[in-house]
């Protein structure tokens, strides 16, 4: 089982108003190195200039549920 990061992305939603949230999307990265793992979904998704936020380890039940493979990066959801 591949050890995995729960990282959340922040972009700007379209038009950049201050009032509107930003845009969050929730990944499970599968990467044993916390930095590669923050890097490799930056430079994968094109999250060049997102706030990414880890989360913390995912567990591996959820790994396991997911059947997420080593160097895997999976989006679990998204919401404005």
């Amino acid at each position: 089982m591949p050890t995995a990061w729960h990282i959340i992305a922040e972009t700007k939603q379209t038009g950049g108003q201050s009032n509107v949230p930003p845009f969050r999307e929730y990944f499970v990265v599968a990467i044993a190195n916390l930095d590669q793992a923050v890097e490799s979904l930056r430079m994968r998704k094109n999250l060049f200039e997102a706030k990414l936020s880890v989360v913390g380890e995912a567990t591996t039940a959820f790994v396991d549920e997911l059947d997420v493979k080593d160097g895997e990066i999976i989006s679990v959801g998204a919401y404005s």
